[in-house]
């Protein structure tokens, strides 16, 4: 039988593994100097008129380069970084193999359901790592907008995070 699941496991230990290499202890995660810490160097770029809607960035495995998409908010471009450091740290060989497929980050809902494992994997690592558990403990209580400023992050992140960890898709848990 086929696997229809990514492994999620991996894609958590890896983020927890880059965490704690890194130091972090406390949001936000400093995105930027972790990709320059695996070798990977961030630059903006004007996709042009026809990318900028479709297109938050992509990487160029050979020679290391994100290239992000200069109008996209900061929230954006650090999902962007994290999300191309979960396929270099985890999926390296299928980037150098098809960097057509995997190099390149549309913008699509987080949560939607592509049938791509490793593609869906990528998103969890970033969303992880940008959010941990741990971290987001400290700030459950506070409203949405709270703590997407203290991430970082945008709401969707913040949500996609809650409904992971906690199977629901309010930050707070007195339901306000």
């Amino acid at each position: 039988m086929e696997n229809t699941q990514p492994n999620y496991n991996l894609a958590k230990e890896t983020a927890l593994s880059v965490l704690r290499d890194n130091f972090v202890q406390s949001p936000p995660v400093k995105i930027l100097q972790i990709a320059s810490n695996y070798g990977l160097v961030v630059k903006d770029a004007d996709f042009g008129q026809d990318f900028d809607r479709r297109v938050s960035g992509f990487i160029d495995p050979k020679n290391k380069i994100i290239y992000l998409n200069s109008q996209d908010p900061d929230n954006r471009k650090a999902f962007t970084i994290a999300y191309h450091l979960g396929h270099w740290l985890m999926h390296k060989n299928a980037l150098l193999e098809n960097p057509n497929k995997y190099a390149i980050l549309h913008k699509a809902p987080l949560g939607s359901d592509s049938a791509d494992l490793l593609e869906k994997k990528a998103n969890f690592f970033a969303a992880e790592l940008l959010v941990p558990k741990a971290l987001l403990e400290d700030y459950i209580e506070e409203d949405i907008n709270t703590i997407t400023k203290i991430f970082g992050v945008s709401a969707e992140v913040i949500g996609y995070r809650i409904q992971n960890e906690y199977g629901r898709t309010t930050a707070l848990r007195n339901g306000r």
